[in-house]
């Protein structure tokens, strides 16, 4: 195998490939990358045995062929070498790296060892930006307790003339929803949300989809990726977001969020008990730590119902707001002991919400 190639996309393609490496596999394959030149392409390829990533980029192929070699060392190298282009050669069983006055030999390995990688299959298509901004928006609220199995990564699904974008982890729940049509089931692991989340955040385009029995796979311009499906049942989710409210408050994201963070300077650790008082026209925060005191703030809200005392955890709060887009956000309550709903002003600008179940204080 011998080729030349421009270094910075090397690199590129490179960073992006080693988060589907595994470095503390049993299996040290999982450490390398399978590279091989062919067509004046070189492919790349991760896996960790979850994920199953392909990336392929031009190249001038002087030699085809194949080999596996040690991810991170290859990522290291091409990044210190200074010269626009890379030249690449197989020479008795190791790669040979030079650019400019820089030669580095690399211990590669059979590419026959290499894991084999699933039959890709496509049958929908999905706007990137789409599947980007849905991680972005739900993933915070994704378990991450290892008994929480179905909760464990970001459920798809189409409902209605809607797809949904579901995290969940029993406390606390995000929804982000589009209007586009997504026809497939997908319930998708954390760690290939970071991956994919690392894809696409400089990809513009569609994206097309597929999936099996026990992967699902997302290809784009030049990638790849098959992503090995949780399995179980995902909880009827719609089930637990409440039909009707009995009051409604506006309040400014920015301002709740700001109260919130001061609360928090005298929390004991990033999750903190937060007490929320609605009275006329003012919605008072309250905090209280026994080791180190308490505090108060208080903003004015529009509200003139019934005076209601609500307890949350205040992190999930702060997390909540963080995700959305709008300046306003409504919060949408049925009684201090019922999951809060809060919801974009604007849902067609913003089409998000999150459910927060309260505790007592």
């Amino acid at each position: 195998m011998r080729f030349s190639i421009d270094r910075e996309e090397f690199l590129e393609v490179l960073q992006k490939a080693k988060s589907a490496t595994e470095k503390r596999s049993a299996l040290p394959v999982l450490n390398n990358f399978l590279l091989y030149a062919e067509r004046g392409l070189l492919t790349v390829r991760a896996t960790d045995l979850e994920n199953f990533l392909t990336f392929t980029i031009k190249a001038e192929i002087s030699a085809e062929g194949s080999l596996a070699v040690n991810a991170d060392k290859l990522t290291n190298v091409v990044k210190s070498i200074p010269s626009t282009t890379l030249y690449a050669e197989l020479k008795e069983g190791k790669l040979s790296l030079t650019g400019g006055r820089s030669k580095f030999n690399l211990t590669a390995i059979d590419p026959e060892d290499f894991p084999e990688f699933p039959e890709i299959k496509l049958s929908a298509e999905i706007p990137a930006s789409d599947l980007l901004k849905a991680i972005d928006k739900v993933e915070y609220a994704i378990s991450k307790e290892d008994t929480r199995y179905a909760l464990q990564g970001m459920y798809v699904h189409q409902y209605k003339d809607r797809t949904h974008f579901v995290g969940s982890d029993g406390h606390r729940l995000a929804l982000y929803y589009t209007q586009s049509s997504f026809p497939l089931e997908l319930l998708i692991p954390r760690k290939s949300l970071k991956i994919i989340e690392k894809l696409l955040r400089d990809y513009v385009g569609e994206l097309t989809a597929g999936r099996d029995e026990s992967f699902a796979h997302i290809k784009g311009d030049y990638f790849s990726l098959s992503v090995r499906l949780l399995e179980g049942e995902y909880p009827d989710y719609l089930s637990v977001i409440p039909e009707s409210f009995n009051s409604e408050v506006l309040i400014d994201r920015a301002e709740f969020l700001n109260s919130l963070k001061r609360l928090s300077a005298i929390a004991e650790g990033s999750a903190f008990p937060v007490k929320i008082s609605l009275q006329d026209n003012l919605a008072i925060f309250e905090i209280s730590e026994p080791e180190y005191g308490e505090g108060k703030d208080e903003m004015e809200v529009d509200y003139t119902q019934e005076p209601i005392e609500l307890g949350f955890n205040g992190k999930y709060l702060i997390e909540a707001l963080e995700s959305f887009d709008t300046d306003k956000v409504l919060l949408k309550i049925v009684d201090a002991d019922t999951a809060v709903v809060i919801e974009s002003e604007d849902p067609k600008e913003d089409p998000y919400l999150c459910l927060i179940m309260p505790m007592r204080i």
